[in-house]
């Protein structure tokens, strides 16, 4: 029987991002996890406490810009590289927890995240602050870097600093999410269309 509140949190993570919210019933979410339904209260009495902790940790955590990213580049092309590494290292955790079994749906894991996050914005309180601040922090890792290389010279002196964030930033988002609906994010080919983007600027 599962007694680690971490294990109880992992279990839960994948009824949530499987499940709708409403049929994530506490006796489902028990059994996922080995426990009985008082067992499961014992960690958490209420559901919407559950998944609160859940996404606390599993999105709004593993999204933070400061987990995410290691960065240590002097150059444009070798921030978007270490973008990529954040992308990969954080998409490789969530692919492991999530799994690729366990709904007859046979969706990807990255699909399950992003309808996770849905449920984020419908159940999670407060949920448009939490979500716009993690948006903000990606932005502005991108304008940091932009604005860096365009003061070196790396990048074109007429670039719009804001309006160059959002097209690596959207490249990014998009590419994430259209793919999710197939096999998954695959970061060679975001990592060529970064690059791209990049020689486009370059002065």
């Amino acid at each position: 029987m599962i007694t680690n509140r971490e294990e109880v949190l992992e279990n839960a993570l994948r009824v949530f991002a499987k499940m709708n919210y409403e049929k994530a019933s506490q006796t489902v979410i028990a059994k996922a996890c080995g426990l009985s339904k008082a067992g499961l209260i014992y960690y958490y009495p209420f559901k919407q406490d559950l998944f609160i902790a859940v996404i606390d940790k599993y999105v709004f955590g593993m999204q933070s810009a400061s987990r995410k990213f290691n960065f240590a580049y002097r150059t444009m092309a070798e921030f978007i590289d270490q973008y990529i590494a954040g992308v990969e290292h954080t998409m490789r955790r969530l692919v492991a927890l999530l799994g690729e079994g366990g709904s007859p749906h046979k969706c990807k894991p990255n699909f399950y995240y992003y309808h996770l996050l849905m449920q984020v914005r419908l159940y999670y309180p407060d949920a448009d602050k939490k979500i716009n601040e993690i948006f903000m922090q990606d932005y502005e890792v991108w304008r940091t870097a932009i604005k860096a290389a365009k003061e070196s010279g790396e990048l074109r002196q007429d670039l719009d600093v804001d309006d160059s964030a959002m097209l690596f930033r959207q490249m990014f988002f998009g590419l994430s999410f259209e793919q999710a609906f197939l096999k998954g994010l695959d970061t060679r080919l975001l990592s060529n269309k970064l690059h791209f983007i990049y020689s486009l600027l370059k002065a």
